[in-house]
């Protein structure tokens, strides 16, 4: 589960709650590593594949994977050591990975051509509203340490993962064929994963006797996105190789070459 505070992890084969935790510290130790390499990839992406300006969608992508840096990196502290707070960077740390991805993928949707013919559904200063906002409000009930922290998460990943998802399939739509729509059809099966987690989650906190299927969600979903993650940071790594195979002779056939240079 996301949300349920974890004590402190002893390593005990023949407790079955320690053998989730150890499960659960390898998938969070999967997903920084996907997520560090993707972000690693993601700075090479945006340096030496994309041609268009696309500093907005840059500076999101890239907050947005840092976020699940940190979420994995707070995770593995959350099983490791007894601390509260440690569990609220946690839920933070996920939701500001979905949101923040779903607006970089709103605005590789508004990015060029043509972007001018299709209306927005919210302005551009909208972004940097809702940001301030969920910003402001986690902020808010962590500081205070009241359990309308667990409501802002909760609306927060709802409302954002909608949110993805919608304008991933219409990114997609319009710029098929693209770098970005080959970027955010990789992303796409990781936020559908992490919501899928999230929905599950929230269930099994208001029925009774179901922690068994929120545990295994997560294992199982957290272990898929890490894996998409891996996937997309292929996916960038596969763009670079075919433009340096644009200017690779090797790869090209039906060619004359002098004789005296070709032996």
């Amino acid at each position: 589960m996301v949300f349920a505070p974890i004590s402190a992890m002893t390593f005990d084969a023949s407790d079955p709650a320690a053998t989730v935790a150890i499960g659960r510290l390898f998938a969070y130790l999967a997903m920084g590593v996907a997520a560090t390499v993707l972000l690693y990839y993601g700075t090479i992406y945006v340096r030496e594949v994309l041609a268009v300006e696309a500093g907005t969608e840059q500076w999101f992508l890239l907050i947005g994977i840092g976020a699940a840096i940190v979420y994995a990196v707070a995770g593995v502290g959350s099983l490791l050591l007894e601390s509260a707070w440690i569990g609220r960077f946690v839920d933070g740390a996920i939701l500001f990975f979905i949101l923040f991805l779903a607006l970089a993928i709103r605005a590789m949707y508004h990015e060029q051509p043509d972007a001018d013919d299709r209306s927005r559904l919210l302005p551009a200063w909208a972004d940097y509203v809702v940001v301030a906002g969920f910003i402001a409000a986690w902020w808010g009930t962590f500081l205070v340490e009241t359990s309308s922290s667990r409501l802002v998460v909760a609306v927060g990943w709802v409302v954002t993962s909608a949110w993805a998802v919608l304008y991933a399939v219409r990114a997609v739509r319009v710029h098929e064929g693209t770098t970005f729509a080959a970027l955010t059809r990789h992303l796409l099966p990781a936020i559908v994963c992490v919501t899928a987690v999230v929905f599950v989650d929230l269930l099994a906190t208001h029925l009774n006797g179901y922690g068994a299927l929120a545990d295994a969600a997560w294992l199982v979903g957290t272990t898929l996105v890490a894996a998409f993650l891996f996937d997309t940071a292929v996916a960038i790594r596969q763009q670079g190789g075919e433009l340096e195979r644009l200017y690779d002779w090797t790869t090209w056939r039906e060619q004359s070459f002098d004789d005296r240079s070709v032996e």
